[in-house]
């Protein structure tokens, strides 16, 4: 296995990773979607951390998290995640994952949120 060496002009840097992970919401009816893209690792948790804080503080639906535009999600994400789940739940609301990949489904898997992936609508003849 060899192992190639970018130039440092070449790296993507810290911030470039961390603009494009980091996570946004909108209201989306009733509920809150937090729009997490790009690569969701510990350089993003504490940007993760304060826009899950804002929208549960300021909203009083569920929230939605949409895996979709996600490349990877770690166990440092997830982990604020599951802090998330467990504080709307203990407000009566709910937390869901939307649109998943098959390896950030098996993260939350691990975590015990695979319950909380939604299921995709069937389309209505």
């Amino acid at each position: 296995m060899a192992l190639t060496m970018l130039p440092p002009s070449a790296r993507p840097g810290r911030g470039l990773r961390s603009v494009l992970a980091t996570p946004v919401w909108r209201e989306e009816g009733a509920r809150a979607v937090v729009l997490i893209g790009g690569e969701a690792d510990v350089s993003v948790c504490s940007a993760l951390y304060e826009v899950l804080a804002r929208v549960i503080n300021s909203s009083t639906g569920d929230v939605v998290i949409d895996l979709a535009e996600a490349t990877f999600i770690d166990t440092a994400a997830v982990r604020v995640l599951a802090n998330g789940q467990r504080m709307l739940d203990r407000c009566g609301r709910k937390l869901t994952f939307r649109s998943p990949s098959p390896p950030a489904e098996r993260v939350l898997e691990l975590f015990g949120l695979a319950d909380c992936i939604e299921q995709p609508r069937r389309s209505q003849r």
